[in-house]
């Protein structure tokens, strides 16, 4: 199992979008939130609600979105993740609306339609991952184009130099290094720190940071992180959030 395969087992499953596109909202900017936190003296944290994942399986059953989602703001998050996929991260799309509590929302998903981008929008994300690999350059720039569209900023995923060129090429500039390889599945920290350097943007370390020394590591390169696996598998998720985004190793 890797990304393609995921990528492939998405498209088999898509229902296009019907729903309403509820005009008027005005998303939240993830950078901004990134920002904020930074000058207010924490470590900028995205907080993921990843029930399952294809490497660790079940991570947490999550009966109530709502109340983990106030949790993580409380707790100092600078936006909340929420992954959708339900096949192999036991996610829904209900979730965005759920973890909406006034912090940016990122919808991660395994995006490839130009159709999610509204269904992104009505169901309350204020951001949406864009997987470079997953397109040419022409068709990521419309899909950034088109997230714009909506006052969305994507958070466009890299994990190779070539990625990078073509999310710069196609406009990009909010950018998440992913850690963990598309292909193996395998996690390598040292990419953030390879990678991040080259990246003109806000950037954001995603994957397999578990400990505030591995936060400090990736925020000495980079601008936030998003940490997911650590909080699931805590006690209490809002309290391990809290040692990170107030913690020092």
């Amino acid at each position: 199992m890797n990304f393609t395969d995921i990528l492939q087992a998405c498209k088999r499953d898509y229902v296009p979008f019907e729903g309403d596109a509820r005009p008027g909202r005005r998303p939240l900017s993830l950078a901004d939130f990134i920002d904020r936190a930074a000058k207010d003296g924490r470590w900028p944290v995205i907080a993921e609600i990843k029930p399952a994942s294809p490497t660790a399986g079940r991570l947490r059953r999550i009966d109530d979105i709502e109340p983990l989602a106030r949790s993580f703001k409380e707790n100092g998050a600078c936006g909340i993740s929420v992954l959708t996929e339900p096949r192999f991260f036991g996610g829904s799309v209900e979730s965005l609306e759920k973890a909406r509590c006034g912090l940016p929302v990122l919808r991660k998903d395994f995006l490839f339609h130009p159709a999610q981008i509204k269904e992104s929008y009505a169901l309350g994300a204020d951001s949406l991952l864009l997987i470079s690999s997953f397109f040419s350059t022409d068709s990521l720039a419309g899909m950034i184009a088109g997230s714009r569209s909506y006052g969305m900023e994507p958070l466009v995923e890299v994990h190779s130099e070539g990625d990078i060129e073509r999310a710069e090429s196609a406009g990009a500039s909010l950018y998440a290094v992913n850690n963990r390889d598309k292909d193996t599945l395998e996690v390598d920290l040292g990419r953030t720190a390879r990678l991040a350097p080259l990246i003109d943007g806000t950037v954001v370390s995603a994957s397999g940071i578990e400990t505030a020394g591995q936060l400090a590591e990736a925020l000495s390169y980079c601008d936030a992180a998003l940490i997911g696996g650590a909080l699931m598998r805590a006690p209490d998720p809002g309290e391990a959030l809290r040692s990170l985004v107030y913690g020092r190793p």
